[in-house]
């Protein structure tokens, strides 16, 4: 199984509470509608009241990492196809633009044979 994680940004004019309506309500059906390759579409949003967070670190910089997982290595090739894709890709840029930094969203594959032992 092939995981793709992206750590995600909102607008800083937005709340958190915004930025999760909007992403749950206009984004996620715009995605599942251009890109329905995928197996699993989870989002996880980050909490800062109750994360626990170093002083001395600095922020995570990040609100929500999105997480998707593809059963076979063609549904993936196809999802990174259609994201290419010039009309797909300025489709989700502009809604995109309501609630998130896109150049700052993060992008991290993980293939699953990489994973350790449970403890």
């Amino acid at each position: 199984m092939i995981k793709h994680f992206f750590l995600i940004s909102k607008k800083p004019d937005i709340s958190a509470e915004e930025f999760r309506a909007y992403y749950e309500a206009h984004h996620v059906p715009l995605i599942k509608r251009l890109l329905p390759m995928f197996a699993h579409y989870q989002r996880h949003y980050l909490d800062r009241a109750e994360s626990r967070i170093a002083a001395a670190q600095p922020d995570p910089g990040f609100d929500v990492i999105t997480e998707i997982h593809f059963a076979t290595q063609a549904d993936y090739d196809a999802f990174l196809a259609s994201a290419s894709d010039p009309a797909v890709l300025a489709e989700i840029r502009a809604d995109e633009a309501n609630f998130l930094i896109s150049d700052a969203t993060r992008s991290l594959r993980i293939d699953s044979s990489s994973y350790g032992q449970d403890c």
